[in-house]
């Protein structure tokens, strides 16, 4: 077998991953809303406090702090305008909205249903209602199912991450690759599907039951010894921690299960199990710290017999935390520790890494009535070093990995459910042997498409 095929499988499985990681999910990390208190803002509060009786003056500071993102302060305002003038279905239905927005649907729904039963309320006010009350309806139902559905087509520049000069170390000698193995570009189609099963355990408490499944292909033009097969499925409870304090903790313990086959043929299986703790540390600020175990199976097979040898225990630690400076822009830093435990001690080894991210919105380019758009831009440097050396390769070179890995992404929604999104990334690796040296480039093109 090729020295380089040994390393094929672990590469695409990275590549899968990365696809479904940094495109699928929306990479701008959200946290609660901040107050932008703006020069019309202050205005329109002092003009309130000067004449606490106009009704005018205090729908006006209310608009403010809804722009302004003050949505409890408007609230406020709202309910004076009621207590001065109880009749105001249009005052009802913004306050009913804000709740709605605020997540205190019971307090929404009162107001909703206040306008829908006034017979002096517009027709156009009650048909906002009666959609309002369906979502709160929604919402509220303890089986919840959302889902994504992400797919498209990627260029790479070196599809089989072949080394970079076609030199690769066999027992120590420098030989040069056959053409068949030698760096390839190509182009794949890819699709990746993820589903989300919700259970309200207690309809009056926040615990729930969390099942996810998500599924990925992809499939080469020409390349097709890397055409990459990847099934995963998560469940276990989502818990609150002290429900009502500041932090907003969330303790997730699970089990799951992974897939991933290599040309249609099966690569490793993987039961494991996890546990995520998450905490808002302050309104625009999430930490979040996960803890891994795989028990990785893989499968020999007549082009690879000695797959078998990285059978064993993968172990991964990662933590993260989000800031968001202001409405357009959120900081990403994360860390990750993972060891890899294997059958054959030359295939064991230890990963550290470190991410930073950041992600920009800004109004549309085309139509600024349309939803913004979102810039995200992330760094990963890598190091995997070995526990030993392989014979096969070199039997005095310990095998040791260093990665860059650059990723630009800008996300286009075309409207509430779907999004355009275009993806360049680059990774380069240099290593200690010359079998895993290899730089490829990559454009992917997508849509989104979110349920």
């Amino acid at each position: 077998m090729s020295p380089h095929k040994q390393k094929t499988s672990r590469r695409l499985t990275l590549s899968a991953l990365a696809i479904i990681g940094g495109l699928f999910c929306s990479g701008a990390a959200s946290a609660q809303q901040q107050i932008n208190y703006t020069p019309e803002y202050d205005a329109a509060f002092k003009a309130m406090l000067s004449d606490p009786g106009n009704l005018d003056k205090t729908f006006a500071f209310a608009s403010e702090a809804i722009k302004a993102g003050d949505l409890e302060g408007a609230v406020a305002a709202l309910e004076r305008m009621l207590f001065i003038n109880p009749n105001l279905p249009r005052i009802q239905l913004e306050l009913g909205a804000l709740y709605f927005r605020l997540g205190s649907f019971e307090a929404a729904r009162a107001y909703f249903l206040t306008v829908k039963d006034d017979p002096n309320a517009p027709a156009e006010v009650k048909s906002k209602v009666d959609a309002f009350l369906a979502e709160i309806d929604n919402r509220q139902k303890r089986h919840k199912w959302s889902g994504s559905l992400f797919a498209g087509i990627r260029w790479q520049s070196n599809a089989n991450t072949a080394s970079a000069d076609g030199v690769v170390s066999v027992q120590g000698v420098a030989s040069t690759l056959d053409s068949q193995f030698t760096q390839k570009r190509d182009w794949n189609a890819f699709a990746a599907l993820s589903v989300k099963h919700t259970y309200q355990m207690d309809p009056a408490q926040p615990d729930t039951w969390d099942t996810s499944v998500t599924i990925f292909g992809s499939r080469q033009m020409r390349q097709e010894t890397v055409d990459v097969t990847l099934g995963e499925i998560t469940t276990g409870p989502s818990l609150k921690i002290f429900p009502g304090n500041d932090y907003d903790l969330t303790f997730r313990p699970y089990g799951l299960i992974t897939y991933v086959a290599i040309n249609d043929v099966r690569d490793f299986f993987a039961p494991g199990a996890g546990a995520s703790l998450s905490a808002t540390l302050d309104p625009l600020t999430l930490a979040e710290l996960t803890t891994e175990w795989r028990d990785k199976r893989y499968r020999d097979s007549f082009k690879s017999p000695t797959k078998s040898d990285r059978d064993g225990i993968e172990r991964a630690l990662r933590a993260r935390i989000v800031r968001v400076i202001n409405q357009d822009l959120s900081l990403n830093l994360g860390g990750s520790l993972t060891k890899q435990e294997t059958q054959a001690d030359s295939q064991g080894n230890f990963e550290y890494a470190w991410t930073f991210g950041a992600a920009w919105n800004f109004d549309s380019l085309i139509d600024g009535t349309m939803p913004r758009w979102t810039l995200i831009g992330s760094v990963t440097r890598a190091f995997t070093p070995y526990e030993t050396p392989d014979a096969t390769i070199n039997a005095n070179v310990t095998r040791f990995d260093k990665d860059w890995r650059f990723s630009l992404t800008q996300a286009v929604p075309l409207n509430k459910d779907w999004t355009a999104i275009a993806m360049l990334a680059r990774t380069i690796r240099t290593s200690s042997l010359p079998n895993y040296q290899y730089t490829n480039n990559a454009l992917t093109l997508g849509v989104s498409y979110r349920f």
